[in-house]
Formats: structure tokens, sequence, C-alpha cells
């Protein structure tokens, strides 16, 4: 057994009892070197907080500081622009929709100034243009010949794509904001080029209002609804920007309800039901025959004239008695889904539709429809 022999410091302050030491090369007991007597430190000054109280060396604030603390600069930063109060103008809506989509400054002109009134009132059908998918050689083609002989431009629905908001498969990237700076960039030429246009809601247009209402509850709906003005379509949101655009809608009889996706313009019914057929000329008969079917319960009595979007299809033929079908096509090009493995449908013809009324009545033999696929353009070189 080792010899023991007392801790120097211990006898040095008089400790009882003094604590003995087995390891002759030890200076002191466990116990004063514990408690560090006698021996001179270097370790770091103790670190302090802002409020004087210690703190470890790693952390910024002690523990009290910590759990009292606020946000810092960098963070009301960021939570503003995540958490921002309700809009309170429509101006200050459209100055925060510029910065999302990238538009340096406004360089809209004003809308297209209206022609002196005549008796006969000329009718630009614009079909399915599915922005950013438009045909820009197409749409300009038609805008050039149109300008300066339209009365009136419908915009038949599906004036945007909406592939962003999609639920299918995505067959290349768009992101929103690159998407929705052309739907208004393309609102914004239709604005410059005809006096009065009319838009009707298409069934891609609504995708943003249906996935919200597939997703929310009722009364959550309601809420969102309420925040945004009343509407939950983005096409009809941006039309407020524009004085000469208006979306179209009809009001059912009988009934506070009212669609945007059928309109009436004089004898002629213009719509975008979202009806489609392999077969040629059915989608249009099946919605003519929907439309006599209900005419009492939609309060649509006297067309003559039945214009259909949706199909993508160009079709002409009179039907019944004193009445015209009349698919319009499209001037959109031809998407990912449309070459897919899964074969179907019918090619898509680009083409538009003029006609013209005296008095609210359709001249007939006025109704023409513009083929463009087969025209000379550079969408054929």
């Amino acid at each position: 057994m080792r010899p023991q022999h007392p801790c120097p410091i211990c006898q040095s302050i008089k400790r009882k009892p003094v604590n003995m030491v087995t390891n002759r090369d030890a200076r002191s007991c466990l116990q004063c070197y514990r408690e560090r007597i006698g021996i001179s430190s270097v370790a770091r000054p103790q670190s302090t907080c802002v409020c004087g109280k210690p703190k470890t060396y790693t952390s910024k604030l002690c523990m009290r500081c910590y759990q009292k603390r606020g946000p810092t600069a960098e963070m009301q930063e960021s939570i503003k622009k995540l958490v921002r109060q309700p809009l309170t103008s429509f101006e200050e809506a459209w100055a925060l929709w510029q910065q999302t989509i990238g538009m340096a400054k406004n360089r809209y002109r004003g809308p297209a100034k209206a022609v002196p009134k005549k008796d006969r009132t000329r009718v630009l059908v614009i079909p399915d243009l599915h922005v950013p998918f438009e045909e820009p050689e197409m749409v300009a083609a038609m805008i050039a010949k149109e300008v300066e002989r339209t009365d009136v431009a419908i915009q038949i629905g599906d004036i945007s794509d909406s592939y962003s908001l999609s639920r299918f498969a995505k067959y290349e990237p768009v992101s929103f904001a690159h998407e929705w700076a052309k739907v208004t960039l393309m609102m914004q030429t239709l604005s410059e080029s005809f006096p009065v246009v009319k838009i009707i809601v298409g069934n891609h247009d609504a995708r943003l209002r249906k996935a919200l209402a597939s997703q929310l509850t009722p009364d959550m709906l309601d809420a969102v609804t309420t925040m945004t003005g009343g509407t939950l379509c983005p096409v009809t949101a941006l039309a407020k920007k524009f004085p000469n655009i208006e979306i179209a809608s009809h009001e059912i009889p009988n009934s506070d309800h009212q669609v945007d996706w059928l309109m009436t313009y004089g004898d002629c019914l213009l719509a975008h039901p979202e009806k489609f057929s392999r077969v040629p000329g059915t989608a249009i008969r099946a919605f003519e025959e929907w439309v006599v079917d209900n005419a009492n319960a939609m309060g649509i009595d006297g067309i003559r004239l039945f214009i259909m979007g949706h199909t993508h299809a160009l079709s002409f033929f009179p039907f019944r008695a004193g009445s015209l079908l009349v698919e319009c096509g499209c001037l959109c090009k031809t998407q990912g889904y449309m070459t897919s493995a899964r074969i179907g449908g019918r090619p898509q013809r680009r083409g538009y539709v003029t006609f013209e009324q005296v008095k609210g009545v359709t001249d007939l033999n006025s109704v023409k429809i513009h083929w463009l696929d087969v025209e000379d353009g550079p969408w054929n070189s």
C-alpha cells in the first residue's frame, strides 16, 4: 500500500480534517483541485449577455433574454413579405400583381376608340387561346385583319390555360408568374385593339376556382371569396383593369344565380360548355339540344346562331329550321398531351369566326369561318 501524505494546501488553509494524498506527484488533493485552490487560472473571462448576466460563449443571449426575445430585423422583414394587411384598393392589388409578374411599368395605351355608330354591327369571335400556348403569328394576323372593322370582340373562353394550376401531368415547366404575365399582355392587346371586348370564362380559366372549391369547406370558400373582392377567377380579376373589357354573364330567371360560361348577343348564343366528342358535330348538336330543352329554365329564347368553343374544332352547318351551328376552332399550339401514346380526340383546327347583326338580328349569310391553317402565313413556313 502506497504511503499517504497530507495535502499541502489543506494544511495551509487549516482545513479539518486534512485530506490525504496518495500520489506523491500530485500538488494537491482532489478536493482542492476541483475548487481550483492554489491554481492560477488562465481561462477566458466569463461571457455576459446584454443584460449583464452570464451566458455561454456560443450563445448570443442568456436564457432569460432568449425566452423574452422578439423577431430580429431580418425576421421582421421576412414576416412583412409573408403576412401583410388585406388589400384596400384595386390599384394596390394591381401594383402587387405587376411586381409578381415582373411588369416594369404600365404600357397600357387605353381602350380602342369606338367606331361611329352604324346599322350593322360586326362581331369577332376569338376562339380558345390557351395563353401562354397561343399561336402568336395567327393572333397577330387576326388582329391586323379585323382591327379596323370590328365593333365587338367576344373571346369565347379559355383565354388562359392555367397550366401552372393544372392537376394533370405537365409536359413542360411553366411558372405562374410567366403564364399570367402573358395573359395580362394578351388582355391588354385585345383592349387596345377593339372598342368593346367581352370574355367568357372557360373551364381552364376556372381551374383555380374549382381547385379551391374542392379543397375548402363552404365557409372557408366564402371567407376567401369575401377577402378577394368576390371572385376566385384570375381572369375576372384582371378584367377590372381594362375599362372596355367585360366578363360575360347570363342571369338565370327567378334566381339569384348567374353563369359566366355562356352569353347571348342579340339572337346569337356563345358558350364554352364542357362537352366533347370524337364524332364531328356531335358536341355542338348536344349543346343545342340542351339549350332547347332548358330554354325556359335558362331564360334563353329565340336563338338562331349557336357558337361553341372548347372543342378546338371548326364546323359550320345549318340545323333545324333557320338556325346555324358553329364550332369556332382555336388559336393555340399543339400541346404535349395531344401527342401522347393515349391517342384520342380530334386534331384541332386553328381559325376564328365573324358575323354581322342588324339591331340584334344576325345575318346568317354573314357568318364566316376563317380557317388559318389553310392560309399562307409564317405558321406554314
